[in-house]
């Protein structure tokens, strides 16, 4: 099917005038006419707007694939906020626009729930449990009361994105934010200053725990050595016991 007649198709499923199209994409209803008619060629940006209009990939409007899959939050797929990208998710964090925006990714493992999110681990803070680069799986908290004391949660205020585990002070309104790392110190938050929680499912980590032969060698020599000298500790108590 030629890009004219997927474009006919995509507007007639939507039910939407040429008219309402021609808005969306900034031109003429008669210029749209003849672009649905094979007269006039379609636009890069053209085509990106009628994607986000049809919520279709921009393959389906120039091939014609029907399984082509949307990448967006609607179709299951969780954006990831890099460290680079923590400054603009604080400004648009409720901006599925904007979300869309980042890489997105489909979690094996995991059904697709809304307010998920994916979120790179920054620091040491966090360390051992988690290493700087490690990828957070995430959920969205709305009722504080139901978050466990001791959980590692990603914390979004005005100024910064933090990970910590959390413990609720809810007599003083606030959250104590704990890290694993004991060169780092505990410090409270009131809640009134934190916009959002979202509470660690998983993580995503390329940091994988290494056995160390040798020193598993060196432990049971140790304990062969020792278990030696418990056994001639033995004969020679024995040897003075008859003596006496």
């Amino acid at each position: 099917m030629s890009i004219s007649k997927q474009l006919k198709s995509l507007r007639e499923q939507a039910a939407l005038s040429q008219k309402k199209v021609a808005a969306e994409l900034g031109i003429t209803q008669g210029a749209y006419s003849l672009i649905e008619n094979g007269q006039n060629s379609i636009t890069t940006d053209h085509l990106l707007t009628l994607s986000r209009l049809y919520s279709v990939p921009t393959d389906r409007i120039l091939k014609g694939s029907h399984n082509s899959v949307m990448i967006n939050i609607s179709n299951g797929f969780v954006p990831l906020i890099g460290v680079e990208a923590r400054a603009g998710f604080i400004e648009n964090r409720d901006n599925e626009q904007w979300l869309s925006t980042l890489a997105m990714f489909k979690l094996p493992g995991y059904e697709p729930v809304e307010g998920q999110k994916l979120f790179e681990v920054e620091g040491d803070s966090m360390m051992p449990t988690l290493m700087h680069g490690d990828i957070l799986i995430t959920q969205h908290i709305d009722d504080l009361t139901e978050i466990l004391d001791g959980s590692v949660a990603v914390i979004v205020t005005p100024k910064s994105v933090l990970t910590k585990r959390i413990k609720k002070d809810l007599s003083n309104n606030a959250v104590i934010l704990i890290s694993d790392n004991s060169k780092y110190e505990s410090i409270s938050y009131e809640l009134d200053n934190i916009l959002e929680i979202l509470i660690v499912r998983g993580k995503i980590t390329s940091s994988l725990n290494v056995i160390d032969m040798d020193a598993n060698n060196r432990v049971k020599h140790l304990e062969s050595q020792v278990d030696k000298l418990q056994s001639d500790m033995s004969k020679l108590i024995e040897k003075i016991n008859k003596l006496v």
